[in-house]
């Protein structure tokens, strides 16, 4: 019986040491830790946006040349300069006008030259008659002079001589003057159809020599939408082989100096923006660099954004970049971080090291022993870190996740 209850009395003892070992163990779970640390919190406001291009051009299609095949394009993204070649189009049709326009012009210059010289043959062969008209005049009006010697009868009939000589001469000077007009107004009939034939040709050499678009001014090729191509609800961008409408915008060329960022706040966060407040821009398509730019403007307005319904009511706010990168591009969906306010010297934790316990906010301060709950006083806070006022020292090591809910799983 005695050894009986020494075997009963062990056992009792190693389970409340295994007991006491566990109830040890799970007073300092493994959790997750961080340092609470003195130094400078900055408050900022983080919004989406994207990046927008103060400046830009529009290239459009020839307006006056028909419809066109594209059979050169840019590619989106391009950084150009001015003069560098954006779109080219076909070309044949166009080269074909301008080859029939300069065959009529020559075959209009060839009849100006032929008109011209019938004209001046038949003002010639008119001069000549109207010459011999007057010869005739003054040689009938020679021979009336005579009359007194003549009889009455001879005298009249040269009399008539010179009437007659000097109708001739009339109808002579009238078929000159109306031949050299006559002359003058078919050179000029052809001459205006050769001038409208050079204004068509004119027109061909500027419709061909706009086949080739370049660039204006220095900027990052984008290319528009082709709302002929595709779904209309999902139209596709321009590309090579498309056929175009004339004026169509084909290209957008923003200035790349002209960059800036763009986002929509509401009414909260526009309390506590101000102009040329230090703004931090990540994008999402260049994870590898950060840049800085301040607040330039901000809406005096709110708008709605029918992105959402019911729709918002946003502020634009405008963020002027003082970096500059040529990856950047319009149309980069942009992380905004306004910095608003900055605290030097406080005690600052990690944001996952604060909970909520009994109605106030907690800290878990990790030691050799069990961790140990400390009501705390919260100054400032954002989705990363916490400004304690009061309840922790720096130094003091916090838990991450809460220890009493870890200890509950074990």
């Amino acid at each position: 019986m005695t050894r009986r209850t020494a075997w009963v009395g062990g056992g009792a003892l190693l389970i409340a040491v295994a007991v006491f070992s566990f109830a040890g163990r799970g007073a300092t779970p493994d959790v997750p830790t961080a340092v609470a640390e003195r130094g400078t919190f900055v408050d900022a406001v983080q919004v989406r946006g994207e990046i927008k291009a103060g400046r830009s051009v529009t290239i459009v299609a020839p307006p006056d040349a028909g419809e066109l095949r594209i059979v050169k394009l840019t590619p989106s993204g391009t950084v150009v300069k001015k003069g560098d070649t954006l779109i080219e189009f076909d070309g044949t049709t166009v080269t074909r006008t301008v080859e029939e326009k300069q065959s009529e012009v020559r075959g209009f210059e060839a009849q100006i030259e032929q008109t011209r010289s019938e004209s001046r043959a038949k003002e010639e062969e008119s001069q000549t008659a109207e010459t011999k008209a007057r010869y005739d005049v003054n040689r009938a009006e020679l021979d009336y002079s005579a009359r007194e010697i003549l009889s009455r009868v001879e005298g009249e009939q040269r009399g008539l001589k010179v009437n007659d000589a000097e109708q001739k001469l009339l109808e002579a000077s009238a078929k000159s003057s109306s031949d050299h007009t006559g002359g003058h107004a078919k050179v000029a009939g052809v001459t205006g159809k050769r001038s409208k034939a050079d204004f068509d040709l004119n027109k061909a050499r500027r419709q061909l020599h706009a086949l080739r678009v370049t660039a204006p001014s220095a900027g990052i090729v984008t290319i528009l939408r082709n709302f002929r191509s595709g779904n209309w609800m999902n139209p596709q961008d321009f590309k090579e082989g498309d056929r175009v409408w004339p004026g169509a915008g084909i290209v957008e060329l923003p200035d790349a100096s002209s960059l800036f960022g763009l986002a929509k706040v509401d009414e909260i966060e526009r309390g506590r923006l101000q102009l040329n407040q230090p703004v931090t821009v990540r994008l999402e398509a260049l994870p590898d660099k950060e840049l800085k730019g301040h607040i330039d403007s901000i809406s005096a307005l709110a708008k709605a954004d029918f992105s959402s319904w019911p729709p918002p009511r946003n502020f634009d706010v405008n963020v002027a970049l003082d970096d500059r990168d040529d990856r950047v591009r319009p149309g980069m969906t942009a992380s905004i971080r306004v910095a608003v306010d900055t605290l030097k010297d406080v005690i600052i934790v990690p944001s996952q090291a604060v909970f909520s316990a009994s109605g106030e906010d907690v800290v878990y301060v990790m030691g050799h022993g069990a961790p140990q709950r400390r009501p705390i006083q919260i100054d400032r806070r954002n989705a990363d870190r916490a400004v304690i006022r009061s309840g922790v020292t720096a130094g003091e090591r916090v838990a991450l996740k809460d220890p009493t809910i870890e200890v509950a799983r074990r």
